[in-house]
């Protein structure tokens, strides 16, 4: 039965589609190392007016960055980074654009007829606020929450959580992230990251969501190094003391996970924005404590290098199902860790494995996003340099072996993030 190991759903980044991937075909020995498992490319970003007369005629470049996939496996949600602005704009400045997103129907996104085309597309969603990155959501799956990590034309500026009502696909919140206090600039940076100009504003990018105290979610700030902490419930009422507290992390925290259980929040900490840093480490924060006001960071881990000097800039994070370990990408060291939560919780020696994925064209493996298999066994993630049309690629990594069972290749352009779908609601309408 085709598609009997499910599937996963692949940003493009700088492709303007999402690459859909039969599980169980990428698993076959005649395809490793190919594109054979792709089943379908559907565009995720709409038509626009490129030669100013007014009429749409060319794609968006869109930049989709992640999406999430809702539980149902209805609906996917893709975030595009730089929305419906022209392939142009986003190339000449990749940063600042009003942010737009995809609402795609997952069934009609497997069928390889809507490959190339707008088909799958169920509808677009302006964020109304520029550079989102991040997206989860809520527990009840009512609410989808992107980050705006960006002011308009500037890296930097980015203060906001915003809140998009899944049934009417409207804006209903707009959750503030506070701001550094006494920090000397007056608006966002015109300069690109890193630069000492940075650090007034939050810039969250990776989102993840707890169901800890009637829901919780934690942003990841790459402006100020650490870690938003969101009170739902207040911040779906509109409160404006609904972010309850910041936890300090190494660096600029990108990718961010909940355990199956919401008790941890897993963080990989990227890099500066202000200094020329890269991070080392993945964090764990316990979600009560943070809930709580009090020190909630409970184990900081090195991973992707025995030397405590070497940045391996840490990128994303998943955690097994069984919530025992989290899996980290380590873009810069080319590695992939598996950490034991446990080990790190108790201050022992936690990365239990270390996995050196390898691009089929002998060049840099640079992982990035993960999601975790729907047969739980298994896990997905992304990588490959970004040059040009398809040159990213995905990894099904053997989580009890730790070893890579098979590459996917031909994915996207600088792809970033992923979800899966399961056999059995991938095949509901």
């Amino acid at each position: 039965m085709k598609g009997a190991l499910g599937h996963a759903i692949v940003s493009g980044r700088w492709d303007n589609n999402v690459a859909v991937i039969d599980i169980e075909a990428a698993l076959r020995p005649e395809n490793d190392g190919t594109s054979n498992a792709i089943i379908s490319r559907p565009r995720v970003t709409p038509d626009v007016d490129v030669d100013g007369d007014g009429k749409p005629d060319a794609p968006a470049s869109g930049q989709p960055v992640s999406l999430v996939v809702d539980p149902s496996a209805r609906f996917a949600y893709v975030v595009n980074h730089s929305g419906a602005s022209t392939p142009s704009a986003a190339g000449a400045y990749q940063h600042g654009h009003p942010g737009l997103v995809t609402v795609l129907d997952v069934a009609r996104a497997l069928d390889p007829a809507n490959n190339g085309s707008l088909g799958a597309v169920d509808g677009f969603v302006p964020t109304g606020r520029t550079g989102p990155v991040g997206c989860a959501l809520t527990p009840d799956a009512r609410t989808l929450l992107i980050s705006c990590a960006e002011a308009q034309e500037s890296e930097d500026g980015g203060d906001e959580i915003t809140a998009i009502d899944v049934a009417t696909r409207a804006v209903v919140r707009r959750i503030p992230l506070a701001e550094a206090k006494g920090h000397g600039a007056t608006e966002p940076s015109r300069h690109d990251s890193p630069h000492e100009s940075f650090g007034r504003y939050p810039n969250p990018n990776g989102l993840a969501v707890s169901s800890v105290r009637g829901g919780l979610a934690f942003a990841g700030n790459g402006g100020t190094d650490d870690v938003s902490v969101i009170d739902l419930a207040a911040a779906l009422k509109g409160r404006p003391d609904a972010e309850i507290a910041r936890i300090p992390v190494e660096a600029g925290p990108f990718g961010l996970a909940a355990s199956p259980d919401g008790r941890w929040i897993a963080v990989a900490a990227r890099e500066s924005m202000r200094e020329r840093r890269e991070g080392k480490t993945i964090s764990l924060i316990d979600a009560e404590l943070a809930a709580s006001g009090r020190a909630a960071e409970v184990a900081r881990v090195r991973v992707g290098s025995d030397d405590p000097n070497e940045e391996t800039r840490p990128f994303a994070v998943a955690f097994t199902p069984d919530g025992k370990h989290v899996i980290a990408s380590c873009f810069r060291s080319n590695s992939i860790s598996i950490v034991s939560v446990a080990d790190a919780l108790a201050g022992r020696p936690a990365e239990v494995s270390r996995i050196y994925p390898k691009a089929p064209d002998g060049g840099p493996a640079r992982p990035r996003g993960i999601a975790v298999a729907p047969d739980r066994t298994r896990a997905l993630v992304v990588g490959g340099m970004k040059s040009g049309p398809g040159s990213s690629l995905i990894w099904v990594i053997n989580l009890d072996k730790a070893l890579v069972e098979a590459t996917v290749t031909s994915v996207g352009d600088e792809s970033y993030m992923l979800d899966v779908v399961s056999p059995l609601k991938g095949r509901q309408g």
